[in-house]
């Protein structure tokens, strides 16, 4: 049984077992998955402890004239701590696009709403910046695609609002 890629493993074994048993490529992808869940679930406890801390040091590093709308400010800290949750739920449950799924019903419109491109550039900018050193490279490896396709939706809709 050919599944979508975007399909969790574990979706498709529950799907699947009046049909048949898991094929070799199947098992493979799931003892992938297994064998980092535990760098997925340890990045992911990580990354809660240290969200307060890790957004602030983004905040700081703003240009002043920046820090000054605080309305566009605190709805583009907002967009940041979600994206990077989806992110990090995405990758506990290896679904790189379930932030951008979750997201992309309301981001842009907020986007064009609150004015917040270029808080949120300097912020999505930092933050890949930032998570690479604080969590191990397999963690971020793990992290990344993740937080990639929810970056996109943003990246698109400041796109969209600067083409306007």
């Amino acid at each position: 049984m050919t599944t979508p890629p975007s399909q969790h493993i574990l979706r498709q074994i529950e799907l699947q077992p009046d049909k048949s048993y898991l094929t070799p490529q199947e098992l493979s992808s799931l003892g992938r998955y297994v064998g980092s869940l535990t760098d997925r679930v340890r990045a992911y406890r990580q990354l809660r402890e240290w969200e307060v801390n890790l957004i602030q040091e983004l905040v700081d590093r703003l240009p002043t004239e920046l820090k000054e709308n605080t309305r566009a400010l605190e709805q583009s800290i907002k967009q940041t701590i979600l994206i990077l949750r989806y992110a990090a739920l995405g990758m506990l449950v290896d679904d790189v696009h379930l932030g951008r799924r979750r997201l992309e019903g309301w981001l842009p419109t907020m986007v064009m709403v609150y004015q917040t491109q270029s808080i949120d550039v300097l912020l999505q900018k930092s933050l890949n910046q930032q998570l690479p050193r604080l969590l191990t490279d397999s963690q971020f490896a793990l992290l990344q695609p993740a937080l990639e396709s929810a970056q996109q939706l943003l990246k698109d809709a400041v796109k969209e609002e600067g083409a306007e």
